[in-house]
């Protein structure tokens, strides 16, 4: 069996200048089997739950999805190491009043056949890619490096959680550097998402700057070639390709002091390499459009504690579909909210639906009182098929299909109940501690 190894925050290496030493990352595992047993819909699920963040310096242990045990680990920030020219800047916590609703260009479905050059993806695309430098930056060789992509011409950054988390817990310093420029720019926080390991932050913007054009990851398809974008080891502007290798993973991320994991729900796998430091970067179609932000990557079986790792060709992205809701919400709010459906759920399998005669779907096995599905009529032993236009093939993709909502949102349900099929309004309801 195929096991997955944390990836290690690295050396600055060559001339770079000196390094210090790096620390575990967390590891994350996924093989997109479903979790049929626990039913992960339940408020309480670890499947809706992460840590409050974690960059360089999180240790892990192996965890189990679905019915294998995977070992994979978030991919933190490279030390950098050594004195950095330029502006160093203290972080802020950013304004939490509400600002304006702040929509997100949706742009073309990913191509199969029709594509661009790498060459032209990444002349396009390099300008809206940016490094998060986090943490000291003085000779002890503190702090660490992350990516971001630039996702509105006034200067809001989408990135991970997990690149600045450190940052936030110990105050220290957040900036940027643009492309090609070494000069350290100020990034105020605007909000973060531990439960989804996504953040937002802004830097100033006199004159528009480049955004990348966000596309839409539900148009991909296995074995669509995909570029990715970031600063691998603390390299900026470092370009690898590949293609999706599969999709609708759900690798859990394990996180430190006892705090509960973070599951990448519906994660893009990749093969193009990715390595501590590719956080928070672009992963981009053959249009040049953002579709997923590189999160995590997987380890060779039996070295999960070494201080190295690098890509072993099996990476993972957060679907930009899922990323933007929560990219806007944070951008008007400050905060992400998390609409649930307030049931546990096992998967009913193709196979399992035809030797009962059933049908496939996430059948529920306990409803919170009170919860959107016990308002909306259902009952224990229903198997919901259909959420709006979402299949519902496990207890999985109920997780996503309320995520992609909002809290309030209303959706129709469709669902099998002694053998007859019916729908069903149901409203999403705020997940709460």
């Amino acid at each position: 069996m195929t096991a997955l190894r944390p990836a290690r925050p690295a050396r600055r290496v060559g001339i770079a200048g000196p390094g210090g030493e790096a620390t575990p990352a967390p590891r994350a595992g996924g093989d997109g089997d479903d979790d049929r047993d626990a039913g992960s819909a339940y408020p309480a699920s670890s499947a809706q739950r992460s840590a409050p963040g974690g960059g360089a310096g999180l240790g892990g242990a192996p965890v189990v999805l679905g019915r294998r045990v995977l070992l994979a680990c978030v991919l933190v920030a490279g030390l950098l190491g050594g004195a950095i020219s330029g502006l160093a800047v203290a972080i802020t916590t950013g304004d939490t009043s509400v600002q304006p609703v702040k929509t997100l260009s949706v742009g073309s479905p990913a191509p199969v056949t029709d594509r661009r050059t790498v060459a032209a993806i990444a002349a396009a695309a390099l300008p809206t890619v940016v490094t998060v430098d986090v943490g000291g930056v003085g000779d002890d060789g503190s702090g660490g490096t992350g990516s971001g992509v630039i996702i509105s011409s006034d200067g809001f950054i989408l990135t991970n959680n997990h690149v600045i988390a450190s940052a936030v817990a110990s105050g220290s310093p957040i900036s940027v550097r643009r492309y090609q420029e070494f000069g350290q720019i100020q990034a105020q926080l605007v909000g973060r998402d531990p439960q989804t390991d996504l953040a937002v932050l802004r830097i100033p913007a006199p004159t528009p700057l480049p955004a990348a054009t966000l596309g839409q990851s539900g148009s991909l398809v296995v074995g669509a070639p995909v570029v990715a974008i970031g600063a691998p080891l603390g390299l900026s502007g470092t370009v690898t390709t590949g293609v999706v290798s599969a999709l609708d993973r759900n690798p859990t991320v394990p996180a430190e002091n006892g705090s509960a994991p973070t599951v990448l729900i519906g994660a893009i796998q990749i093969d193009a390499a990715i390595n501590p430091g590719n956080s928070g970067g672009p992963l981009l179609d053959a249009l040049g459009q953002v579709v997923g932000i590189n999160a995590a990557i997987a380890a060779v079986p039996g070295h999960e504690e070494q201080t190295q790792s690098g890509s072993i060709g099996v990476g993972f992205a957060i679907p930009v579909d899922f990323a933007r809701s929560v990219a806007q919400e944070l951008i008007a709010t400050g905060r992400a909210t998390h609409p649930y459906v307030g049931a546990s759920a096992a998967t009913v399998t193709t196979g399992e639906a035809t030797a009962i005669g059933g049908v496939p779907g996430a059948r529920l096995v306990s409803l919170v009182p009170d919860g959107p599905v016990a308002r909306a009529g259902l009952r224990v032993g229903d198997v919901i098929t259909r959420i709006d236009a979402n299949t519902i093939r496990g207890t999985n993709d109920l997780l996503v299909a309320a995520r992609l909502h909002r809290v309030g949102d209303k959706v129709t349900v469709t669902y099998v109940r002694g053998g007859v099929t019916a729908t069903t309004q149901m409203t999403l309801q705020e997940q709460q501690n």
